[in-house]
């Protein structure tokens, strides 16, 4: 069995490419799996391919090539692009093109189960979509991490909201954060607190900044910038504007604070549910108290979290889920 691996871009600074690909590929083949970059030269010896976030016409030809000649294909999928509320016409082309490439491929994987349920119901799929996760990755913290319950005299709360500025398709991103304005008031008021965005768009921060009332401070988002803030930080806020877009991501974002001992306070979606006992989840009040007050709930849900997160994300545990499903999809035995 030989496992190609198609992602829709080689660039590892992009974070599904990372999650999604090569991070899962290189652990498999640490514990010596047969899985490489899909090289088109070498496409008639592979057993089976995936192809990551990768659904245009050209891809689509590409995997019913593979599956006349019997090899098996998956197209796995982290976003949910058959939402467009704003009739965008790329957005069109792009649901029609992915009802095309699920036709065309074997199977789907999804990085989440509600994912899994509106693919099902917006494609035809020959069997309901089989669900990996994201693992968290290894991040630098720098030099002198301390904790997160620690507040050094002269130094602010700091509050970090981390991720993507927001896709055209939906409302989702930075500007979710203008919808806990009040627990950040309330933040300011109890204590010095600083929020921190780490991001990739600077431009957009600078069109919420006045409209949030403390203080604030904007890092671009590289590995090292952001390991260096998650250290400093003292909780991970992650509001979300509820919509079928937002609604299907992974608990990544969640996973990766809880893994580092960052306490975190956020708005539900249904990936978070396995997590919410180990943070403050559309509990925004009570959560902000307990944050600020360093509280030994705070305290024992991070520390909980954390031993749970080490032991269900880390990519270990993926890359054996992902094992399975390729043994799954090769041979047949679907469920």
């Amino acid at each position: 069995m030989q496992v190609g691996w198609k992602p829709k871009s080689n660039d590892p600074r992009v974070a599904s490419v990372r999650f999604r690909c090569l991070a899962p590929l290189h652990a498999l083949r640490a514990q010596g799996f047969p899985a490489e970059v899909f090289d088109a030269s070498r496409a008639a010896q592979y057993s089976l391919v995936v192809f990551s976030k990768l659904y245009d016409a050209e891809n689509a030809e590409l995997a019913r090539s593979l599956a006349r000649q019997g090899i098996k294909t998956i197209l796995d999928l982290s976003d949910n692009h058959f939402y467009n509320p704003y009739d965008l016409p790329d957005y069109k082309t792009a649901a029609s093109q992915l009802r095309d490439m699920i036709d065309a491929v074997s199977d789907v994987t999804c990085c989440s189960a509600h994912l899994a349920k509106v693919v099902s119901r917006e494609a035809t799929v020959r069997r309901p979509p089989l669900v990996v996760g994201d693992a968290v990755e290894p991040i630098d913290l720098g030099e002198g991490v301390g904790s997160a319950f620690s507040h050094p005299d002269g130094q602010p709360f700091r509050i970090l909201w981390f991720g993507s500025h927001g896709s055209p398709n939906a409302p989702a991103g930075m500007e979710d954060l203008l919808s806990v304005r009040e627990h950040l008031d309330s933040a300011a008021r109890h204590a010095r607190a600083e929020l921190v965005v780490v991001s990739n768009n600077r431009e957009k921060f600078e069109t919420l900044r006045p409209k949030l009332n403390l203080e604030t401070r904007y890092v671009d988002w590289d590995g090292a910038a952001f390991g260096r803030e998650l250290a400093r930080a003292n909780v991970v806020i992650i509001p979300i504007n509820s919509n079928p877009f937002t609604l299907c991501k992974s608990n990544n974002r969640l996973a990766t604070a809880l893994w580092y001992g960052v306490p975190v306070i956020a708005d539900r979606i249904p990936a978070y549910d396995e997590l919410a006992p180990f943070a403050f989840v559309d509990d925004w009040e009570a959560g902000m108290r307990h944050c600020i007050a360093a509280s030994r709930e705070a305290q024992l849900r991070t520390v909980a979290g954390s031993a749970y997160v080490r032991a269900r994300f880390n990519i270990r545990e993926v890359a054996a889920q992902w094992r399975q499903v390729f043994l799954k999809v090769h041979n047949e035995n679907l469920e």
